[in-house]
C-alpha cells in the first residue's frame, strides 16, 4: 500500500484541528479549575488528596432492594452529630445493589466505625466479614502527587536532552512542541471527563502520561530521522523531502500504533475497572501521538 499525504496543501487544516483540540482542552482545564467543586485543573482522586474507601456487602434474603445514594447520604448526614464528617461522601451501590462502595475524606478509625454503624441502621444488616477498607492520609497523598509531578518533569527534561543531542535545536524544539500537544490534549480530555462524568485520576494516570511521552517522542524521532537522512541526498526540494519521508514512515508508525492499541482496547472492553481509565488514557495518547508524529510535527518543517 502506497501513501501520498499532501502536507503542503493540508498544513493549515492540520494546524486548525490541533488548535481546536488544544483550545477545547484549555477551556476544560480553566473551567475545572474555577467552576467545579474541587477547584483544580483536573479531578484528583484519592491517591493524591487522601481519604477513605470502604467496600462492604449487604445481607439480603433474596435480591437487595434498590436505594437512592443521595437519600442515604442525606440520612447519614442527619443521623450524625458531626454533620461536616460526611459532607464529601460518595456512595455507590454495585453488584445488583448488594455491594456498597463508600468514599469519604480522611476519617479516623472511630469515625469510620460510626459511619458504618449509621449506614447499617439506615439500609439494613451488613456483612462485616466482607468489609474492605483502603486508607490514604492527606500527607501521603500530597507526597505521591509531588512525586508523580516530579517524575513527569524529570522525564520531559531527559527527553529534551536526548533529542537535543540526537538532532539540532530546531528538530528538538519541534519534537517537544508535538509532545506538549499530545500530553496537553490527553490532560484536557480527562479534565472534561472530571467535569461531565466526575471521573477522578489516580497514580496510574501519571504513569500513562509518562508512557505517552516516551511513545510519542519515539515515533516523532523516527520520522524526523528519515527526513534528515533524505535531506542529505538533495534529490528533491525541502517540502518534497518532508512529504516523501512521512509517506515512507507512515506504514511503520500506523502498524505500530494499531498493534499497541489492540491489547489496550482489549483491556478497555474486558479488563478490570481499576485498569479501565488507565487503558483509555493510553489509547487516547497513542491516537493523538500518532496523529502528531505523522501529521503535526512534520508540518512544522513545511516551508511556505
Amino acid at each position: 500500500m502506497n501513501f501520498n499525504l499532501d502536507l503542503v496543501t493540508n498544513k493549515k487544516r492540520i494546524f486548525g484541528i490541533s488548535s481546536f483540540f488544544i483550545a477545547l482542552s484549555l477551556i476544560g482545564i480553566l473551567y475545572s479549575n474555577f467552576y467545579t467543586s474541587y477547584k483544580r485543573p483536573i479531578n484528583l482522586g484519592m491517591d493524591f488528596i487522601g481519604g477513605n474507601e470502604i467496600r462492604i456487602e449487604r445481607i439480603c434474603k433474596k435480591e437487595c432492594s434498590g436505594l437512592s445514594p443521595d437519600l442515604v447520604i442525606q440520612k447519614l448526614i442527619n443521623s450524625s452529630d458531626n454533620k461536616s464528617l460526611f459532607n464529601n461522601i460518595i456512595l455507590q451501590f454495585q453488584n445488583n445493589n448488594k455491594l456498597i462502595s463508600i468514599r469519604t475524606s480522611y476519617l479516623k478509625i472511630e469515625e469510620s466505625n460510626v459511619l458504618i454503624n449509621n449506614l447499617e441502621e439506615i439500609i439494613g444488616p451488613l456483612d462485616f466479614d466482607s468489609k474492605n477498607t483502603r486508607l490514604i492520609g492527606p500527607k501521603l497523598g500530597k507526597k505521591l502527587l509531588i512525586n508523580c509531578t516530579t517524575s513527569l518533569l524529570v522525564a520531559l527534561i531527559a527527553i529534551s536532552l536526548y533529542i537535543s543531542l540526537r538532532f539540532d535545536r530546531k528538530y528538538a524544539l519541534l519534537a517537544l512542541l508535538a509532545l506538549f500537544h499530545d500530553l496537553f490534549i490527553v490532560f484536557g480530555i480527562f479534565s472534561w471527563l472530571g467535569i461531565l462524568l466526575s471521573i477522578e485520576v489516580n497514580s496510574l494516570f501519571a504513569v500513562s502520561l509518562l508512557t505517552i511521552a516516551g511513545y510519542s517522542v519515539n515515533d516523532t524521532v523516527v520520522i524526523f530521522d528519515r527526513i534528515r537522512e533524505n535531506l542529505k541526498l538533495k534529490k528533491h526540494s525541502h517540502n518534497e523531502v518532508v512529504q516523501i519521508s512521512v509517506n515512507e514512515s507512515i506504514r511503520r508508525t500506523a502498524f505500530t500504533s494499531i498493534t499497541t492499541l489492540i491489547p489496550l482496547l482489549t483491556l478497555v472492553l474486558f479488563g478490570s475497572y481499576s485498569l479501565f481509565w488507565f487503558s483509555v488514557s493510553l489509547s487516547l495518547g497513542i491516537i493523538v501521538g500518532s496523529y502528531s508524529s505523522i501529521l503535526l510535527a512534520p508540518s512544522f518543517l513545511i516551508k511556505r
